[in-house]
């Protein structure tokens, strides 16, 4: 896997589609930081196009092209359409040698929630989806503040109706600044 890059396992891009934007914060809740964490593809066909042909018969939507092309880009969010995110540690221990090779699961087990709203993150992939099952690890560059981040996960293809988390994708972005934490609203 090529870093800065989101793939989404069997569809129509095995090659995986380029980070647009990446934005990593941090936010203290009730004295523990929280991350949250915002990323947008760019278009599914930015690099490569992929002609239609009516020959073939697509075994799903997930591996057909025109499907991917009509929904444009992927958008993963913690805080774009809600306030999700999720816990790293108490205030007391969020250094830059904390979180090295830190690696977190968010949302492990999506069965047992009750509404999808309170899943950390949201996606816009082929439609509002679902994603969860998360695992996320910070890997520290030497000793500096920035961090390579990988990143996986499942996706439900729920604005269809499908809410079995069957689909994998996975993130690698090369370096990320170690987020500073916003102080307290008050």
């Amino acid at each position: 896997m090529k870093a800065d890059r989101i793939y989404f396992e069997d569809n129509p891009w095995p090659e995986g589609h380029p980070v647009k934007e990446f934005t990593w914060s941090a936010k203290e809740v009730g004295g523990d930081v929280w991350f949250d964490i915002h990323l947008e593809s760019a278009d599914y066909y930015a690099e490569r196009d992929i002609e239609h042909d009516d020959e073939i018969d697509y075994p799903s939507d997930w591996a057909a092209p025109i499907v991917w092309g009509n929904y444009h880009s992927c958008t993963l969010s913690s805080n774009y359409w809600h306030d999700g995110g999720f816990r790293i540690c108490p205030k007391t221990k969020y250094t830059p040698d904390f979180l090295d090779g830190l690696e977190v699961e968010v949302d492990p087990n999506p069965e047992g929630i009750e509404e999808w709203s309170d899943l950390a993150f949201h996606i816009y992939l082929l439609g509002h989806d679902a994603v969860a099952k998360h695992r996320i690890r910070f890997e520290r560059i030497g000793a500096s503040t920035r961090f390579k981040i990988i990143w996986s996960g499942m996706i439900a293809q729920a604005y269809v109706g499908d809410y079995e988390f069957e689909h994998r994708f996975s993130v690698i972005v090369s370096t990320a600044e170690f987020p500073e934490l916003k102080e307290k609203e008050a």
